[in-house]
């Protein structure tokens, strides 16, 4: 190889990752920009509220200690707070109110200086403030923080990929909002949550992945695998007749709490049963890729591998997820002397009833979306359909 061709070849390669570096920087200053334009105007949008505001300035505490209802003494704390009013009529006044704080802070705040809070304000007849009283923390700006971060991370890190997930995650929205709007005009919400859930998968796996026979493969196995599972738990409920089923914490529903159980079954197992689906193709079709001459058998076991791995991680997150939003719960009863036999028996039977059957979609959906997969995939052009 000549001394030119060499030289030509690292001006190429070099030449390739100034331009990857300047579209990264570029990225990256655009998201900064964006970034501190939207925690400005977070930090400033007070008088886009209705409610009145105030900011914390200064706050002078006092604990003292309080008996509960089980004999147990809980550290508590009354704050007096003077906040000054960011928007409405009274905007620059400076008030009082007083606030106290627990030590669990189950139903209360424990206000910082710079907190901003919602106040209710109460006038006299001259329009003065009578009294005011603290009803809830102002979040938004921490959400915010939290979205730029998230969409910062996904967009550097995923980059195209990233920029499909976050598109995917904005039409999901908004069919979501669709659907709810639609039940709020009396249609079956049993209907319109099956018709947003098979939206969510084709959507989200279409916008990420393309349209092309390996995200046709994952729709198809995950559609399959989410209907033979939710055929599974139907068939398994309705023969025990909903026994070892509570429904206690969704008494507060307005609807028949075993729609609104399988409609959370069903959206929760399709999005571990999506994950596997799409994980499956992409491998089938890589494997493909490398040798189409690969046999059917090959394929199978190595699909099957990778399907194993991923399945104990999925089952676990899946129980993780569910059972984590109960741990408050847990630890109120626990701290209340309720049996743990009971809390698993009574208060967490829906958790792990939807764990279970996630689960079970989750095993079901890796053979069903190899064979699917293969039968799509062998012998086709893997271009775009």
């Amino acid at each position: 190889m000549s001394k030119d061709l060499i030289k030509n070849i690292f001006n190429f390669r070099a030449t390739e990752i100034n331009k990857f570096s300047k579209k990264k920087l570029v990225l990256g200053a655009i998201l900064i920009i964006i970034s501190l334009i939207s925690l400005f105007f977070i930090s400033n949008n007070e008088n886009f509220y209705d409610k009145p505001i105030g900011k914390v300035i200064s706050i002078e505490e006092k604990e003292f200690d309080k008996k509960t209802d089980d004999g147990k003494i809980e550290l508590m704390k009354n704050q007096k707070i003077r906040a000054i009013i960011m928007n409405g009529n009274h905007k620059g006044e400076v008030v009082e109110a007083d606030n106290i704080a627990s030590f669990s802070q189950v139903n209360d705040l424990n206000l910082k200086v710079n907190d901003q809070v919602f106040l209710s304000i109460t006038d006299n007849d001259n329009h003065n403030i009578s009294s005011v009283k603290i009803t809830e923390f102002k979040r938004d700006k921490y959400i915010v923080l939290i979205m730029i971060i998230f969409i910062i991370l996904i967009l550097l890190i995923g980059q195209k990929k990233g920029l499909r997930s976050l598109a995917s995650l904005i039409v999901n929205i908004i069919i979501l909002l669709i659907i709810t709007e639609l039940f709020t005009k009396g249609y079956y919400l049993m209907i319109c949550s099956i018709i947003a859930s098979i939206l969510f998968i084709i959507f989200s796996i279409v916008i990420v992945s393309g349209r092309n026979k390996k995200s046709f493969a994952a729709i198809v196995g995950t559609l399959t695998g989410t209907l033979i599972s939710m055929i599974i738990a139907g068939v398994v409920i309705k023969i025990n007749n909903w026994s070892g089923v509570h429904f206690e914490e969704m008494d507060f529903l307005t609807q028949p709490p075993e729609t609104i159980f399988f409609i959370e079954l069903i959206i929760g197992t399709l999005g571990a049963i999506m994950d596997i689906a799409i994980s499956i193709s992409s491998a089938v079709k890589e494997l493909y890729d490398k040798n189409p001459n690969t046999s059917r058998r090959v394929i199978v076991r190595s699909a099957r591998e990778i399907g194993q791995d991923i399945m104990g991680t999925m089952s676990n997150t899946l129980v993780f997820a569910y059972l984590s939003g109960s741990i408050p719960t847990i630890l109120l009863f626990l701290r209340n002397g309720v049996p743990i036999t009971y809390i698993v028996s009574i208060d967490l039977s829906l958790e792990y009833m939807r764990a279970i059957v996630g689960s079970i979609g989750i095993v079901l959906s890796i053979p069903i979306t190899i064979y699917i997969s293969i039968l799509i995939l062998k012998n086709h052009n893997m271009g775009e359909i």
